[in-house]
């Protein structure tokens, strides 16, 4: 029996944006040869490892600012960095933004007492619900239990400097996150809350029932879509991710092609 077809918030999202940086990334096998190694990826992955490491060690009461910045040094990943000195910088930052997470996480247990304080419930777990035709997952950072019963869903942002509750509520990804935690507790409230780790700045947005079986609905046929889309004979087009894409060169080629055949 085939596998079922899997889609994330990521493969969605790259599909949304181009259905041919879609094919290249997931589908053409010839499409890992031209994809590089970014910074941006190589720190968020950093930091994630980091604080999961954090909270999974009793948090800031038990880590010390100094122990987090040697498993900073410890989790560190190399790859997309253009020189020793330009890594040097982001590990510079990265021990700030550690230490400025630490000090506001500390802060933010004084004001609450210890019976109103969230226990984890998980951290870096993939969740997966069955869409039909293919299944839906997503790689939840954290999630939060509240003493009420409330699921919060915690996404860190590594670039981010600020958010706001509509972004949080539009949001793709969190979207998608609510719907799988929705079916594991299905009579749990669901928060999702981004966090800007550039400035500590956060906020959070819930989907209604309403919402969630609308966007449910949404994805299903998106969905279903993508899955029997025939991507081989695709044209691409100039969109303004071109510039920054790492397939580019791949539809240069094209383009070159449909030029000299012109009369």
């Amino acid at each position: 029996m085939p596998r079922k077809p899997v889609l994330s918030p990521s493969r969605i999202r790259t599909y949304l944006l181009c259905e041919v940086k879609y094919y290249h990334t997931y589908l053409n096998p010839r499409g890992k040869f031209y994809m590089r190694a970014k910074r941006e990826y190589s720190f968020g992955t950093t930091m994630h490892a980091v604080l999961q490491h954090l909270h999974a060690s009793g948090g800031v009461e038990e880590v010390s600012v100094q122990q987090l910045q040697q498993v900073m040094q410890q989790q560190w990943v190399t790859a997309g960095y253009e020189s020793p000195h330009e890594e040097q910088q982001f590990q510079q930052m990265a021990a700030v933004l550690l230490e400025q997470y630490h000090a506001r996480a500390q802060e933010a247990l004084q004001q609450i007492p210890p019976e109103q304080r969230p226990r984890i419930l998980m951290q870096e777990r993939m969740l997966r619900l069955d869409m039909g035709a293919f299944a839906l997952v997503g790689r939840v950072d954290r999630v939060d239990e509240h003493p009420d019963g409330t699921l919060e869903i915690i996404d860190y942002k590594s670039w981010r400097t600020d958010v706001t509750p509509e972004e949080v509520h539009d949001d793709l990804a969190m979207c998608c996150y609510q719907l799988l935690l929705k079916h594991l507790y299905p009579d749990r409230r669901v928060v999702a809350t981004i966090v800007a780790l550039q400035t500590g700045a956060f906020a959070s947005a819930s989907l209604t029932d309403e919402e969630l079986a609308e966007f449910r609905e949404d994805i299903r046929l998106l969905g279903e879509e993508i899955i029997s889309r025939d991507f081989e004979y695709l044209e691409p087009k100039r969109i303004p991710h071109c510039e920054v894409c790492d397939f580019l060169p791949l539809c240069q080629r094209i383009w070159q092609q449909q030029a000299e055949s012109l009369p």
